[in-house]
C-alpha cells in the first residue's frame, strides 16, 4: 500500500491541507478540494494551478477525471493554488435577462478566448493514442546543448556555467539569434509544463493537460444557470471574450519535406498537359525535424488526386472526400504508418510573353493565401485534429498542411506551405468569418439569429511607428490568420514508392486499366509462377519494385478484386525495401492468396498470347514494360487457357472471359484483366 501524501491548498479563503495517496483517483481528489472550500461557490469555476495569480496554467477540476495522483506527478507537500468564483443569487423575478449586446463586453478584451471543457467531451487521456513523434518527444528533455565558450568560461573541460549550460528548447534568445519565428509544438508544450526532472521524462504524459482548445462559441448551457441557454439568453459568463488577432507563438508543423522532386514533377504534369489546375492530398508521415528545437516535419511520400474538375483559374473538388477512409486504410498498411498529412494544389498561369514561364501572382504586395483558401484550410484542419494528452479533450490543433504550387519572381514554380492559425480554426468553427471579393481580406460576418459575434481587433504599426489597435469589423488582412511553414527535399532521396510508371488517378487523358498492370507483370513473372529459391532473388526485387507505385496500389485496392488482407500484404511488399532485411514473410504469404494466384493466371495467359502473337523479327529495342506495345486485340483462340473458354463466344448477355473466367455483362475487353472477350 502506498504511503499517504500531504497536498497543501491555498485560496483566497486561506490555507488548508488534504491527505491522499498515489492511487487516489482524480474524481476523489476533486471532491476533497471542493470540500475544503465550503458552501456558496460555483463548482464549475474551480481551477488549480502550480503558481499564484496569472503566472501558472489554470486547470479545471474536470481535467482530473480518469487520472490518479501518482499519474499527475504530485509529491508530498505539493502546494496548489485554488481559484474559484462565488455563486450568484438568482434573479428575483421569473423573467430572464435579455441577451447582452457586444458593447457590454468592452472590458472582456483578450488575445485568446478559452472555456472549460464541455461535459460531453471529457475523455480518459490514458486511452488517447498519440503520434509516434509526440511519444518520442515526451521521453526527451529537448535541451539545446552548447559548447564551452573559450572566452567566457573559466572552468575546466568537465565543468559547466551559465555561458555553456544547455538551453531550454523554448529559449527566446536562441530562437531570435537563429531566426526561428515560431516555437515547435512540443517546445510550446514544454514551455507550459516547465522543465522535467530525469525521473519525470518517462511519465511526462501524466502531467496535467496544459492546453485548452480555443473556442469562440457561446457556452451552452451557461455555467451560471441563471438564464435560458443561448440564443434565448446570454451573459458575461457564457459569451466569448473579445478577440485580438496576433501572430501565433507556436506552429504544429515546422517543415514539409517531399520525399523526391519527382513527386512535384509528376503532379505538375497534369497542369502542363491540360493547362487546368490540379488538386491532390498529401500521403506521408510525421518525423522529428532537426532544423528547430523539438521540431516536427511532414514527410510526403505520395500525392493522391481525387475526382476533380480542373479549370484554367481554379479547380472543383467534392467535399467531404468520399474515398478518404479507403485511402487512409491503404496508407496505414504501408511501412512507417502513412496517413493523409495535407493537401496541395496548383495556381499557375503561363506568361503571355513567354509560355515557358509563369506569372508571379502571390507576393507581399498581393497575397500568399486567399481568404477562400484560408477558410478551406481551416475547415480541413478542423476535420483532422491532432490527438494529444496535453489537452483535456484529447485533441488540440491539427497538423494538416496546405501547399500551393505557384509562379515565382523568376518565372519558375515555387512551393508555398502554410497552416491556418488556431484563431482561424476557432473562428471558422464559430461561423464568424467568410471570404471576401478581395482575396487578401477576410470578412467578419454580421450577427444573426443563433450567431453571436464578439468584438474582433487587430494591431499594426501606423506611419508614426506606433502600435495601434483597430477593429477587424467588417474586414481585416488574411495574414493575421496564417502560419508559414518551410519546405524542401532530402539531399539523398530515398522515396518509399520508387516506381512511378502507372498512370495517375483522376486524369482522363491517362486512364488506369487492369491491362496495364498485367502487361507490366508479364516481363517479371510471365510464367505465372514465383519462387524464393536460387536464382529467383532478382525476381523478388523486381516484384518489389513493380509494387512500389502508390497509384497502382490505390487502383488495385479499388478495382483489382483483392481482399483487404491481400492488399495489406501487397502494401508491405511494396514498401519492404524500407527495411534492412525486407519483408520476405509478406511476399511469401501474398503468393499463396487467391487474389494473387488469380492475377498470376491472368499474367500467364497474357504471356502465352503475347509469345504466340509476337513476330519473329520484332524490334529488339522494344520496351516490354509499355502496355501500348502489346497487341491485346489479336490473341489466337488456341491460346485460351484450359477451362477458360466456356463463355468466350459471341452473343449478348453474360460472357465469361476466356483468360481469367470473370463474368462480364458486355462484349469488348474484360473488366478485370483487360484482355479481349473474343479471344
Amino acid at each position: 500500500m502506498s504511503s499517504p501524501l500531504t497536498i497543501r491548498l491555498r485560496s483566497k479563503d486561506g490555507n488548508t491541507r488534504i491527505q491522499v495517496s498515489l492511487t487516489t483517483g482524480g474524481n476523489e481528489l476533486a471532491q476533497q478540494i471542493l470540500s475544503t472550500l465550503g458552501e456558496g461557490i460555483d463548482s464549475s469555476s474551480v481551477t488549480i494551478s502550480n503558481s499564484p495569480g496569472s503566472k501558472g496554467e489554470k486547470i479545471p477540476l474536470e481535467a482530473l477525471e480518469g487520472r490518479t495522483v501518482g499519474d499527475m506527478g504530485f509529491k508530498n507537500g505539493e502546494l496548489l493554488f485554488i481559484d474559484f468564483k462565488n455563486e450568484q443569487a438568482p434573479p428575483p423575478s421569473t423573467s430572464f435577462p435579455a441577451a447582452a449586446s457586444s458593447s457590454s463586453t468592452a472590458n472582456n478584451d483578450a488575445s485568446t478566448s478559452t472555456s472549460t471543457v464541455p461535459k460531453g467531451k471529457k475523455i480518459d487521456l490514458v486511452s488517447v493514442v498519440e503520434e509516434e513523434v509526440d511519444k518520442y518527444y515526451r521521453t526527451q528533455t529537448g535541451m539545446i546543448p552548447r559548447e564551452r565558450d573559450t572566452k567566457l568560461c573559466r572552468h575546466g573541460d568537465k565543468g559547466m556555467c551559465d555561458y555553456c549550460m544547455p538551453l531550454e528548447p523554448y529559449d527566446s534568445t536562441y530562437h531570435s539569434e537563429n531566426k526561428i519565428k515560431h516555437l515547435s509544438f512540443p517546445s510550446y508544450v514544454r514551455k507550459l509544463t516547465g522543465s522535467l526532472s530525469a525521473s519525470q521524462t518517462s511519465t511526462s504524459s501524466s502531467l496535467l493537460p496544459p492546453l485548452t482548445p480555443l473556442s469562440f462559441n457561446v457556452l451552452t448551457p451557461c455555467p451560471s444557470s441563471s438564464h435560458p441557454a443561448w440564443p434565448a439568453g446570454i451573459c458575461s459568463k457564457c459569451q466569448p471574450s473579445a478577440i485580438t488577432l496576433q501572430s501565433q507563438e507556436f506552429r504544429m508543423v515546422d517543415h514539409v519535406e517531399f520525399a523526391s522532386p519527382k513527386l512535384i514533377d509528376a503532379f505538375l504534369q497534369g497542369w502542363r498537359k491540360t493547362g487546368s489546375q490540379r488538386f491532390g492530398f498529401l500521403i506521408g508521415r510525421w518525423e522529428k525535424y532537426e532544423g528547430v528545437p523539438m521540431g516536427v516535419k511532414a514527410v510526403v511520400e505520395a500525392v493522391h488526386e481525387p475526382e476533380q474538375e480542373g479549370e484554367v483559374d481554379g479547380v472543383t473538388v467534392r467535399m467531404p472526400w468520399e474515398e478518404e477512409e479507403r485511402v487512409k486504410k491503404l496508407a496505414g498498411w504501408c511501412a512507417k504508418g502513412l496517413q493523409v498529412v495535407g493537401m496541395v494544389y496548383t495556381d499557375l498561369t503561363a506568361s503571355p510573353e513567354d509560355i515557358t514561364k509563369t506569372l508571379y501572382k502571390r507576393h507581399p504586395q498581393s497575397y500568399y493565401l486567399s481568404s477562400l483558401e484560408l477558410l478551406f484550410s481551416a475547415q480541413l484542419q478542423l476535420d483532422h485534429p491532432l490527438p494529444t494528452r496535453s489537452s483535456p479533450t484529447g485533441e488540440f490543433g491539427s497538423r494538416f498542411v496546405t501547399c500551393v504550387l505557384t509562379g515565382d519572381k523568376d518565372g519558375g514554380v515555387e512551393i508555398l506551405a502554410f497552416q491556418a492559425s488556431e484563431q482561424a480554426v476557432a473562428m471558422v468553427a464559430a461561423d464568424m468569418i467568410e471570404a471576401s471579393v478581395d482575396p487578401g481580406t477576410v470578412r467578419v460576418k454580421k450577427e444573426a439569429a443563433g450567431r453571436y459575434i464578439p468584438d474582433v481587433f487587430f494591431t499594426f504599426k501606423n506611419e508614426y511607428k506606433l502600435q495601434v489597435k483597430q477593429s477587424a469589423k467588417p474586414c481585416f488582412p488574411v495574414e493575421y490568420l496564417l502560419v508559414n511553414i518551410t519546405h524542401g527535399f532530402p539531399v539523398t532521396p530515398t522515396p518509399l514508392f520508387p516506381t512511378s510508371s502507372f498512370p495517375i488517378e483522376s486524369r482522363p487523358s491517362e486512364p488506369q486499366t487492369m491491362g496495364k498492370i498485367v502487361s507490366s507483370l508479364v516481363p517479371i513473372v510471365g510464367d505465372g509462377t514465383y519462387s524464393q529459391e536460387g536464382g529467383e532473388e532478382e525476381k523478388i526485387k523486381q516484384v518489389e519494385r513493380w509494387a512500389g507505385d502508390w497509384h497502382m496500389l490505390a487502383y488495385l485496392q479499388k478495382e483489382g478484386g483483392l481482399e483487404d488482407d491481400e492488399m495489406n500484404l501487397l502494401a508491405r511488399v511494396a514498401t519492404a525495401h524500407s527495411k534492412v532485411e525486407g519483408d520476405i514473410e509478406a511476399l511469401a504469404a501474398l503468393t499463396k492468396t487467391p487474389g494473387w494466384l488469380t492475377l498470376m493466371s491472368i499474367v500467364k495467359a497474357a504471356a502465352e498470347v503475347q509469345s504466340s502473337s509476337r513476330p519473329s523479327n520484332s524490334n529488339s529495342n522494344q520496351d516490354p514494360m509499355d502496355a501500348d506495345d502489346f497487341d491485346f486485340a489479336n490473341f489466337p483462340d488456341d491460346d485460351v487457357p484450359p477451362g477458360g473458354g466456356g463463355g468466350g463466344g459471341g452473343g449478348g448477355g453474360v460472357r465469361n472471359c476466356p483468360h481469367c473466367t470473370f463474368e462480364n455483362d458486355h462484349g469488348g475487353d474484360c473488366d478485370v484483366c483487360g484482355l479481349p472477350l473474343d479471344g
